[in-house]
């Protein structure tokens, strides 16, 4: 099994799984109990998927969350000021009302972006790093089991999305955002920094009783291939078919296959 990263950026994010669970001070959650706090999800797509063994699973776990915490930390947010609980394939993040939600899309999607794109530019495909990441706005009401609150929900529910799951799986995208449309409205709609509210798409989201509208943004081209269309050995296209590229110019008679003229 080759990874295929060795010199790679990744090497940055090794070791980071190790760090306290509660990034957050004692009594944190607490203090921030009820307060209209920014929850990210995230996950990272096709993380169960058969071509992945365990060590891949680690190396994958590895990168994505020093994507993650590296991201955060170039956005300005101190680990004082955030919460975070593993989920296996991704995290649950809750951050601080004291930090502007803003620069949780950006400059936040943009480091995420530019470290997953580094990543995936060396990786192999098994630990190649898709991130789904969904963020909404709420109370977080923390209790003796963990968190809760309906902002908890509604953004497991983005992160969810069938749109979003299908959109990056048809771009091949490095990382797919979605965000409320409360913090479409409130927070994205007035950035004027490098990622422009314009590159959000507005979509649909239905997951189990929840249906509301979202907005979505996609970052990172994709480095699969087109597949290539058959061909004949007698031609260079389908079916024997020979295909042009660039400005063709023809004088005379031209004439593919056989040639037969009827004569009166």
């Amino acid at each position: 099994m080759s990874h295929d990263m060795d010199g790679g950026p990744a090497g940055a994010f090794t070791r980071t799984v190790d760090a306290p669970l509660d990034r957050a001070p004692a009594g944190a959650l607490a203090t921030w109990s009820g307060l209209n706090c920014s929850v990210l999800f995230c996950d990272v797509a096709g993380f169960g998927d058969p071509s992945r063994d365990d060590d891949d699973r680690r190396v994958v776990r590895d990168v994505t969350y020093g994507v993650l915490l590296s991201a955060l930390d170039a956005s300005g947010v101190a680990s004082a000021d955030f919460y975070r609980e593993d989920r296996g394939d991704g995290a649950l993040v809750v951050v601080s009302p004291a930090v502007p939600t803003a620069s949780l899309v950006d400059p936040l999607a943009g480091h995420l972006a530019a470290a997953l794109r580094g990543h995936n530019h060396r990786a192999s495909h098994s630990v190649r790093v898709q991130l789904r990441v969904a963020l909404h706005v709420g109370p977080v009401i923390p209790d003796a089991e963990g968190l809760g609150g309906q902002v908890i929900i509604q953004t497991a529910r983005l992160l969810e999305a069938p749109v979003l799951k299908a959109a990056l799986a048809a771009s091949g995208a490095d990382l797919g955002f979605i965000v409320s449309t409360f913090v479409y409205d409130a927070f994205v709609a007035h950035l004027h920094g490098p990622i422009d509210p314009r590159a959000f798409e507005r979509v649909s989201v239905t997951v189990k009783e929840t249906t509301t509208d979202a907005w979505m943004y996609l970052a990172g081209a994709g480095d699969r291939p087109a597949a290539p269309a058959p061909r004949s050995p007698d031609g260079d296209g389908p079916n024997g078919a020979t295909i042009f590229s660039g400005d063709v110019q023809v004088r005379g008679d031209l004439v593919l296959g056989d040639k037969i003229i009827h004569e009166r």
